[in-house]
């Protein structure tokens, strides 16, 4: 296990400073799942993988990951982070902390979890490359017709929030 998060980890830098999406995409199983408070793929597999990673790293102008600790047991590794970057030349600061489950060499399972309000407001999507200046926004298409994006997820978490409930 130290060695897939190590180079998790290491894909993760290549994917904020390169924007490379099938080196972290690789390291995923065929039937992986992965998460976070606003996008979920269950069973995605690979190319579930590539199209999270995708979409989250082409969200920001730029972004840089601090890994304050991994702890790891058998099959499981818990990351903590802090990112920094911006969206739009609004800087943004958040943390949270990510859980990679694998098995056979693989990531079958991730999970981050943070505080979405921390990142500055999101633009609805209407295609690729529809964000301001061209770029693609944070979008939400882990649904299987894609039909959500991330400004309704952030409504809908507030509007739970609320009503007392988290999500």
């Amino acid at each position: 296990m130290p060695a897939l998060a190590d180079t998790f980890i290491s894909a993760l830098h290549r994917l904020e400073s390169d924007r490379d999406t099938d080196t972290i995409a690789s390291l995923f199983a065929d039937d992986a799942s992965l998460s976070n408070p606003l996008v979920s793929y269950d069973d995605g597999g690979v190319d579930a993988a590539k199209t999270f990673w995708s979409h989250y790293r082409d969200a920001f102008d730029d972004i840089a990951f601090e890994f304050r600790a991994v702890t790891q047991a058998e099959g499981v590794a818990f990351i903590e982070w802090r990112s920094r970057g911006s969206i739009d030349g609004e800087a943004f600061e958040y943390g949270g902390v990510s859980v990679l489950e694998t098995a056979d060499g693989k990531i079958v399972a991730f999970r981050t979890y943070f505080d979405s309000a921390q990142i500055p407001r999101a633009h609805s999507t209407g295609g690729e490359g529809s964000g301001r200046g061209g770029k693609p926004e944070i979008a939400v298409t882990g649904k299987k017709n894609g039909e959500d994006d991330l400004e309704t997820a952030q409504r809908e978490a507030a509007e739970q929030r609320a009503k007392g409930g988290y999500s």
